[in-house]
């Protein structure tokens, strides 16, 4: 991949500057994406649920949008997250609009598959059933059928925990539901409780979230047919991981796994673009490539904060290269202009996304799932020009010029 293919339609050859709508665009485009489907009927706790999993108000924060009478998607696009909610399903109701609910929930799907699109297709579906609801109604076996008939891999999540007296209900519903659907839910049932509460002068806790995200990563292992269900297994749990907020490691190991292959592309173009006289070319690469791995880290690039820290950052790289990068790039070609080499282009570009990913995860708030820079505080900035110079010190340009080819 040469630099212009890299920078594609965002760089303008004309006034050397990126267009952020289009970058912001094509992020978004590229990023791994999840689609849950949300069964159940309301008050069974799904809000409470996808809260739990992704994020305090995670539903609030979405954009909805109604796909049919009884199906709302919503949109979270700083995670990839897709949320699909059904609405109108519950018991005094159903049977008046049965027919027409599993017909418009039907027809929903096949729109969604029929677009050949994966990020347009539900992936997996969460059926929501209350333990304490005493008993499984027939819309829970249709809601079932509904997803079989797609192949949507399902499982079954018994909400609001009610400790010794939940699990008899839990194990006569999975009873009934496995007299029709045993090899189609191949086991995925699982019991969360996603809010702590008090049952019977007993606090009952946040339970059950890790073994729901396990049971969804297993949902996507069935794809092993061919290469692009491989691939498409490995997307959807990597936005899994990197959505979620039940296991944080898991969730940073995740976003600094995406960040290092866009780093390896960044390079690689870098590399690219050291071959020719156009110094404007390797800004606009490490400004795209920076925009990307905030996006991975679910910063938002519109902050002004970021997008000043990430000014200052570019000036620090511009003046690390010693005369192969001018200081102000505006004005590069008002006069002579200099090459930067392919050494110098990947050594740049490394160290620029390594010392930026190590940046970000020093600020990486645990608790609440987000990278937090202190606003009145210099050191973010400082922190990342000592990182950069050790990643520049510590690059040793021709063994690392040719592992870095040889890896490709």
């Amino acid at each position: 991949m040469n630099s212009l293919e890299y920078l594609g339609s965002s760089f303008n050859k004309k006034t050397k500057e990126l267009d952020k709508e289009k970058i912001k665009k094509e992020t978004y485009d590229n990023k791994s994406k999840l689609n849950i489907v949300l069964f159940g009927a309301t008050g069974v706790g799904k809000s409470s649920l996808v809260n739990a999993v992704f994020g305090d108000d995670i539903v609030k924060s979405g954009v909805g949008e109604p796909i049919t009478q009884f199906l709302e998607k919503i949109e979270i696009k700083s995670k990839g997250l897709t949320l699909w909610d059904t609405k109108g399903i519950e018991a005094k109701d159903y049977e008046n609009t049965k027919k027409l609910l599993i017909k418009d929930i039907d027809s929903g799907f096949q729109k969604a598959f029929d677009s050949n699109d994966d990020d347009e297709a539900p992936h997996v579906v969460w059926l929501c059933i209350k333990e304490s609801s005493g008993r499984i109604e027939e819309r829970e076996h249709d809601l079932i059928s509904i997803a079989k008939k797609f192949g949507i891999p399902t499982i079954i999540v018994f909400t609001n925990t009610q400790f010794e007296e939940g699990e008899k209900f839990c194990e006569e519903a999975k009873n009934n539901i496995d007299t029709q659907h045993k090899v189609f839910l191949n086991n995925r049932y699982v019991r969360v409780n996603s809010v702590t509460y008090k049952f019977r002068n007993e606090i009952v806790p946040v339970c059950g979230l890790a073994e729901l995200l396990s049971l969804t990563e297993g949902c996507f292992s069935d794809a092993r047919h061919n290469a692009e269900k491989q691939r498409l297994k490995k997307k959807h749990i990597e936005a899994l991981r990197m959505a979620q907020e039940v296991n944080m490691q898991i969730k940073i190991n995740a976003m600094v796994e995406s960040a290092d292959l866009k780093i390896r592309i960044a390079t690689m173009a870098a590399a690219a673009a050291g071959t020719y006289p156009i110094p404007a070319l390797m800004a606009a690469i490490h400004k795209k490539l920076i925009y990307m791995l905030n996006t991975d880290f679910e910063i938002n690039n519109e902050d002004s904060y970021i997008t000043n820290l990430n000014s200052e950052i570019i000036k620090a790289i511009t003046a690390e290269t010693n005369g192969n990068l001018r200081k102000s790039f505006s004005s590069i070609f008002l006069r002579s202009v200099p090459i930067v080499n392919n050494l110098m282009a990947i050594r740049l570009t490394q160290s620029l996304g390594q010392s930026y990913i190590i940046l970000l995860t020093e600020y990486f708030d645990k608790e609440k799932g987000k990278v937090i820079f202190p606003r009145q505080d210099h050191f973010p900035l400082s922190f990342f020009k000592f990182n950069f110079e050790q990643e520049m010190k510590d690059f040793k340009a021709k063994e690392s010029y040719k592992n870095f080819f040889n890896s490709i």
